[in-house]
């Protein structure tokens, strides 16, 4: 499947689709993300999501408490504001867009 397509909308923001889930991981730490996954009902899912503490709502911040699981990354997804997990297995591509200047590394 292409995912340049219309049905994901990924290819609006940048040129440049990543696949890689661990450089997800580390861009999810300081920003929002655009991500497209497959569900598991197999639906196609278009999301934009952080793990930015400064970008969360106060009473909604990750606190460490449960383990994570291997197979799963969760997020603070920024426009349905909640936290949302995804399989990683399923993850179709994902883009994020400039740093600000301050967070550039030259």
């Amino acid at each position: 499947m292409n995912i340049m397509n219309k049905q994901n909308n990924l290819g609006a923001e940048s040129t440049t689709i990543c696949h890689d889930i661990e450089a997800l991981e580390e861009a999810l730490k300081v920003r929002v993300v655009h991500m497209v996954y497959l569900k598991k009902n197999g639906a196609m899912r278009d999301a934009h999501g952080t793990r930015a503490s400064a970008l969360i709502p106060e009473g909604y911040r990750a606190q460490g408490r449960r383990k994570a699981s291997p197979r799963v990354l969760t997020y603070w997804d920024t426009d349905r504001g909640g936290w949302r997990c995804l399989l990683r297995d399923r993850l179709m591509g994902w883009i994020a867009p400039e740093p600000p200047k301050g967070e550039r590394k030259e």
